[in-house]
């Protein structure tokens, strides 16, 4: 049942992945990781390694394609998720852990799909529990072994996001609250693991080393601490939260997660999953007293509460249990019918009759891919010629559409890794291909000897204008 459960998700993912345009992490990512570095301003190097790797290797940057290493751990994650339900608390257990993940849209449909950090970091973080888990249960002449493989699992998050750490201090908090983790402790295993740990995340430290730190800056800067207070903040987020969960599964998570913190150390299997689910949900949720934050930010600890939520439900009577069902199965098709229509949309805009009284929500995710045979029809792309943008993110889709033939620049402030894909003063006297908001191409000062009169060049979905843009030409480059 779970492998049929799994098949049937990574097919319909595909689906997906062939239809919905790229997002703006994803597209940002495509073009960053045409340049390999040994870690990157916004995060970690593992899925930008991955991305440009696999482009490599197949010798093409088609986005499905793209999308396939992804998904493929996406299916993995699942049969990690069912599994790790399935050892702590039996086969039911498992298979309802996985019916959670799956229908749970921030999981089951945007980190098991798209092109994000969080995907390898789940399989990794997953993979890590699991490990500790068999490490308790195994003889003492096994467990060297599977410490360092726990060591290898937990560096491959650090290489995936910062999150990371806070699943290591997870284990280290499970490890220093239970008898049995603190005879742990006192064995080398623990620490080979961290040594390993600290070795796979050596060239995030060298980059960053090497320039000033930023991403560790810039991350840091983004908790908002020693802003304006913002009372409510956390009931706000945790709102935010169940909805990127589904309230009807949210609910389960929490009260699962409230059972086995009442039940504390002494449940070693629980308690392991608490510590891991805690400090990610508790330290940015209570963060949002200063800044909004990003509620995606507390989903790699909800991710360990989908265990104890199903065995929850696999442990409830049978009425709950029947009703359980009809939800996940309504939930399904649910998930299954607006997930379509939004990916048809947002490619073709099938459905505008659908959306004209409210205005079409997936505008934002409009293929840019339109603009590449107009410029090149325009014969704009000849030798000493860049693209520029005044925002990293609409750089960030020119530079997946056009990278590859010419640079992409962004005239910003917050230039995120363009700062250091493409530095302007390499391009000093250059002509600039600039595109960018009606109101930025406007009310800019741009930096060039002589600047054309602006275009407008807009992206059509359906007949329509679904993004307005402007083009202007500029001659002389001043970085």
């Amino acid at each position: 049942m779970a492998l049929a459960i799994i098949g049937v998700a990574t097919v319909l993912r595909i689906a997906l992945a062939a239809v919905l345009p790229a997002g703006v992490d994803e597209a940002y990512s495509i073009g960053v990781a045409r340049q390999f570095a040994l870690s990157y301003f916004d995060h970690p190097p593992l899925h930008l390694w991955l991305v440009g790797g696999w482009a490599k290797l197949t010798g093409s940057e088609a986005l499905v394609v793209l999308r396939l290493p992804f998904i493929a751990l996406g299916a993995l994650s699942s049969w990690l998720m069912y599994r790790l339900g399935a050892v702590l608390f039996g086969g039911r257990a498992g298979l309802w852990a996985l019916i959670l993940f799956t229908l749970a849209p921030v999981f089951g449909v945007v980190h098991l799909t798209m092109i994000l950090p969080d995907g390898p970091l789940i399989a990794a973080a997953l993979a890590t529990a699991l490990v500790m888990r068999i490490v308790f249960a195994a003889d003492a002449g096994r467990q060297l072994g599977l410490w360092a493989l726990v060591g290898l699992l937990a560096g491959l998050t650090l290489l995936a996001k910062y999150h990371g750490a806070l699943l290591i201090l997870g284990v280290l908090l499970f490890l220093a609250t239970t008898g049995a983790g603190r005879k742990h402790l006192m064995s080398p295993g623990p620490w080979l693991a961290a040594a390993i740990a600290a070795v796979c995340f050596l060239p995030v430290i060298v980059w960053n080393a090497g320039n000033g730190w930023v991403s560790f800056g810039f991350q840091s800067g983004r908790s908002g601490v020693g802003g304006d207070l913002r009372l409510f903040g956390p009931l706000e987020s945790l709102a935010i939260q169940a909805g990127y969960l589904l309230p009807w599964i949210f609910v389960p998570l929490a009260w699962a997660s409230v059972r086995a913190i009442r039940r504390g150390p002494r449940d070693t299997g629980r308690w392991m999953l608490v510590c891991l689910a805690m400090l990610p949900v508790v330290i940015f949720t209570v963060l949002t007293v200063f800044s909004r934050g990003l509620a995606h930010w507390q989903m790699p600890g909800w991710l360990f509460a989908i265990p104890l939520a199903g065995e929850l439900l696999a442990d409830a009577g049978p009425r709950v249990r029947r009703a359980a069902r009809i939800v996940a199965t309504a939930t399904a098709l649910a998930l299954l019918g607006l997930t379509g229509v939004g990916a048809i949309q947002a490619r073709w805009g099938a459905f505008d009759a659908l959306f004209q009284p409210i205005g079409d929500p997936t505008d934002g995710l409009i293929s840019w891919q339109q603009l590449k045979p107009d410029l090149e029809a325009r014969g704009l792309l000849g030798p000493q010629t860049f693209i520029a943008s005044s925002n990293w993110i609409r750089a960030g889709q020119l530079n997946a559409l056009f990278g590859k033939q010419i640079p992409v620049l962004c005239l910003c402030d917050d230039a995120r890794q363009f700062s250091w894909l493409n530095r302007p003063e390499r391009y000093a006297g250059w002509t600039g291909i600039v595109i960018d908001t009606p109101a930025r191409i406007d009310e800019r000062t741009w930096p060039f000897e002589s600047v054309g009169v602006a275009e407008q060049i807009d992206l059509m979905k359906a007949g329509r204008v679904a993004l307005s843009l402007k083009m202007l030409i500029g001659k002389g480059f001043r970085p």
